[in-house]
This record gives C-alpha cells, structure tokens and sequence, in this order.
C-alpha cells in the first residue's frame, strides 16, 4: 500500500502534507481507505503541476512584415499596436480596438468527485430496491457512462443528457423508453445531491418528456367482461386448471394483486380471520400501501384449499415458479398469459396480466364499492390527510363484506365460462372449509 500521507479523523480521511513550503490539509470526503487513497493521488497530481511560464511578448516589425503573438491576450495587445500605428500613418485618431474577451476555460475536473458506477453503488447501499430495479438502474447509467465517456458527475450537463436523449431515440427506443431511463439518472443525481456528492443543479431536472396524463393514457389496458370471458373459457385454460398459471389468474381475479405478490406466496401467507374469514398477508410490494391484507372470495379459496394441505412448512411456497433474469416469481405466468390471449383470439394491444388487477378494480367500482374499500383492498395509496392520518385500516371481515358481493357476481360469470354452461350455479356458501 502506497504511503501517502493521510489519516483518519472520526469517519472521513485527510490528506495532510507541505507542498513548497506551504501546509496542505484537505478532506477527501470518503471513509474508504482504498477510495481515499485513490483521492489522495489525483489532489497530488493536480497540485504537483510544474506551473506553465508567462507567454512571451508580441513581436512588431512593419518594415520587415513581422507580426507575432503568443496567446490570445498577446494577440490583442498586437492588434492595438497595428491600430495604432494606423492612426500615426492616416494622421486619424482611432478607437483603441477592443479586446476580445478569452474563451471560458471549461470546468475543472474535481480529483474527488464520484463517478456514475460508484454513485450507483452507494444508491444501491442506501436504498431498499427490487433485483428488477437494480438491473434496469445499472443498465441505464452503465449506458450513459459508454456515452459520455465514464465522467464524474459534477461535469455531466444539461446538454449531455439531451444528447443522451436524442441517443436513445436514433437507436429505437420508445418515448416512454427514453423517459423511463431519464427518469432513472434524475433519480440517481437527486440522490448525489441530497447526500453531498455534488452541489451543482440536477443537469436531468425538468427533462421528463412523458407527462403524468401521458403516462396513465399509454399504460396497460383493462380487461373487460366479455375477454374475461373468453380468457377463462377456452379450451387451453380449460386444460390448465389446477396448475400454477390457472391458479395465478384466477387469484389475479379474485385478488387484483400484482402478479410478483401472487406467485411469491408461501404457506405462512395464508391467514384465517376470528369470523373464519380465509386471507393473504402480503409482506413485500411495490409500495408500502401493497403491504395488506386481502380477503379470499369462497370461489377462489375453493381452488386453492386442496394445494395448500399439501404444503407442510410455513415457508414453503405455493406456487413453484423461480425469479428469472430479475424479473420477479411472476414472468414465466406473465408468458402464458400471452400465450392464452393468443389462443382465445383476444388481440386488443396491451393486455397484461396486470390487466387483470385493473379489471376486478373497475368491477368493484361499477358495483359501488367505496373508494378506501377499494384502495385498501389493491393496495393503493390514498392522497388525503383525513384517510390516511385520521382513519384506521378496515378489518378484513370488514372488508370482504364490502367486496364480496362484487366478487360473488365476478365468480358467476367465471365459473360459466369454465363450465361452458350459461345456466351453470353454485353455492359459495359451502365452499368454504376449516384451513
């Protein structure tokens, strides 16, 4: 290890040393050795610069045609020489001639300053983020990095992350594309200014190019009955009831939970009221409103009851689907799901699973379902100081009694398709058996 001459006061490193003379003690803001040493090095180099020597003197010989500067500010003081002599021949006063103002010299680089990489990797430090998140995060700053050249971040300005934009479009990237990674440096920066990597304005503030209306008008569609319907009721569901996708979709319905809430359920999820109201405790979402409770209509719990006496730990998980490629427990259904779109001849653009979260929300509103009943049942966040400070969750046999007769005619229509017989009843009062 080099021996540089630094020590550490509380958490931070100091470089401390005499350069020509004079005492030198400077904060390397870091309380990483490896980094500070790194930091050490740069302050050093720039401080150890041989300063450059005074540019010599312009250089005036009319007679012989010689005329020489060195520097723009030489050259200046050379042409008001030549105007000069101008003046002296014509026998004119002139107007000294005005000096050119220098070029500003550009930004000094700061020895100290983080790059993209180490940013992303103190975010991820701090930050609680999903495998999803990390990946897409990581991808996008590795991709500006390539662009611009691996800079520190106190040099990336406004204009860099236009080009970074325009970029991005001539290699086909959707606008919502090109906004969502935007998005992602804004993130990033605000996050370098908020902890002091940097002091200077988020160069990507203001540069979202998809507005909050933009955003719900092009995001996923939503099922309606007749494609429910269809969805459920052709042969290819038909023939995977009681897998893990046939399971997940119905859930999807029954629930209007996201699918990486549906399919990374384990036995210990599974609750049961004091009134015998059989339940989901979702533990990780999205949002912190995602961390709910959500009541199982007797139609849906009699689809699951059978797989989970079958599961012997609490941890074991009900559906057997793996994260792949950071992409959560959810994508391999998400797939299938494209797949019976196909087959039921369903080719309305962007039907997703989540499609199916926003049509039971749709149900329960058309079936005049209040709105914190709703919201609390979905997960979402309600912005409203009396809801959310004044009020108090509902219980969950509060609110499966608000949702269940909504869900109570979803399940008639399901259960048809299914059958294939438009006259087909049940009774989900006798659905229901101890967990």
């Amino acid at each position: 290890m080099l021996g540089l001459p630094i020590y550490k006061l509380g958490n931070v490193y100091y470089l401390h040393t005499r350069i020509a003379g004079q005492q030198v003690k400077k904060s390397l803001r870091t309380g990483y050795k490896r980094e500070a040493l790194q930091r050490a090095l740069a302050l050093l180099h720039d401080m150890t610069k041989p300063t450059p020597l005074p540019p010599a003197k312009y250089e005036l010989d009319a007679s012989r045609g010689i005329f020489k500067a060195d520097g723009p500010e030489d050259h200046a003081r050379l042409m008001e020489a030549i105007e000069a002599l101008k003046a002296l021949h014509t026998g004119q006063p002139q107007a000294p001639a005005p000096i050119a103002a220098p070029a500003a010299p550009a930004p000094a680089d700061d020895p100290t300053a983080l790059r993209l990489d180490e940013l992303l990797e103190k975010y991820f430090l701090l930050k609680k983020v999903t495998q999803a998140t990390v990946i897409s995060y990581r991808n996008t700053a590795d991709e500006l990095s390539v662009f611009l050249r691996n800079p520190r971040i106190t040099r990336i300005t406004t204009s860099d992350i236009t080009r970074f934009q325009e970029h991005l479009a001539q290699k086909g990237n959707s606008l919502r594309t090109v906004a969502n990674k935007t998005d992602t440096i804004r993130a990033l920066l605000n996050f370098a200014k908020k902890q002091g990597y940097t002091r200077q304005d988020n160069p990507a503030a203001g540069r979202s190019l998809v507005s909050k209306k933009q955003k719900l008008k092009e995001g996923w569609a939503t099922f309606e009955t007749d494609e429910i319907v269809s969805l459920v009721g052709c042969d290819f569901f038909r023939e995977k009831l009681g897998t893990d996708y046939a399971t997940a979709v119905l859930m999807g319905i029954f629930t209007a939970c996201r699918v990486g809430e549906i399919t990374a359920l384990k036995k210990d999820d599974f609750k049961r009221s004091r009134k015998g109201t059989p339940y989901i405790t979702i533990r990780d979402s999205k949002t912190v409103a995602g961390i709910r409770e959500v009541p199982l209509h007797p139609y849906i719990f009699s689809h699951i009851s059978a797989k989970l006496d079958t599961l012997k730990n609490p941890s074991d998980k009900f559906f057997s689907y793996k994260e792949r490629d950071g992409k959560g427990t959810g994508n391999a259904a998400g797939k299938m799901l494209a797949r019976n779109l196909e087959v039921a001849k369903i080719d309305r653009p962007k039907l997703v699973f989540h499609s199916l979260r926003k049509y039971t929300n749709n149900e329960l509103m058309q079936g005049g379902v209040s709105l914190e009943h709703r919201c609390q049942f979905a997960g979402h966040e309600i912005d409203n100081v009396n809801v959310a400070i004044y009020t108090k969750p509902f219980g969950i046999d509060d609110l499966a009694s608000a949702i269940f007769p909504t869900l109570t005619t979803i399940a008639e229509t399901v259960a048809k398709a299914i059958s294939g017989a438009p006259d087909f009843e049940v009774d989900f009062s006798e659905l229901i058996d101890p967990m």
